[in-house]
């Protein structure tokens, strides 16, 4: 039996999910401030609550915050001159820590742990099955 009806069939599936994906990105559109604004409040840290963002946060002034972020975005503002300017009143206002300097230990550390683990991984099975120990000498069953 043949698998060219298979392959077609595959060869269907990816186009009509291709051609969905390409509809639904020319309709969505490019995103608003309003999308932005949100994005970028998602990547600020509340100085009031406990590892929350500024857009997920009820504290009162993480939406004062919030509205001058919606306001900077508004004015023109790129999110790189917002996330500056609320770093040099807030320190560690990010939740994505930069990729420099003190913080590249934290981008860094996860890779080195899967890479260890995938090392430890592969050593254990490249490594010959553990044969089993020889019978004592003398024991016999008879």
């Amino acid at each position: 039996m043949s698998d060219r009806p298979v392959v077609r069939r595959l060869g269907f599936v990816l186009g009509v999910l291709l051609a969905g994906v390409t509809a639904w990105g020319l309709i969505a559109g490019e995103p608003g401030e309003a999308d932005r604004a949100a994005a970028l409040g998602s990547r600020i840290r509340c100085p009031v609550c406990q590892g929350e963002s500024i857009a997920d946060s009820p504290a009162g002034y993480a939406r004062d915050m919030m509205a001058f972020v919606e306001e900077r975005v508004a004015a023109g503002w790129s999110d790189e001159q917002i996330l500056d300017h609320l770093e040099r009143r807030f320190a560690g206002i990010r939740l994505d820590p930069p990729w420099a300097g003190r913080t590249l230990l934290l981008w860094l550390a996860p890779l080195a742990v899967a890479g260890a683990g995938a090392a430890l991984v592969i050593r254990r099975l490249r490594r010959p099955p553990e044969k089993p120990p020889p019978p004592p000498a003398g024991d016999s069953d008879e």
